[in-house]
């Protein structure tokens, strides 16, 4: 995966942007957006953030 990919265009949020917050203790789509301001302003990337959330949250749990 690129985690320089921007997720969020609206913030210019990227994938390592909300691996990072993962990683800081965000564990659910609202608390990466509190973070991070990930899909707060458009929402056109709301689906994308909630499966990296899914996606980086199992891979720290492992």
């Amino acid at each position: 995966m690129n985690l320089d990919k921007i997720v969020c265009s609206c913030l210019g949020v990227t994938a390592g942007a909300i691996k990072d917050a993962v990683e800081s203790g965000a564990h659910t789509l609202e608390e990466v957006q509190e973070a991070t301001g990930a899909g707060t302003v458009c929402g056109a990337c709301l689906e994308d953030v909630r499966h990296l959330v899914d996606e980086f949250v199992a891979e720290s749990a492992n």
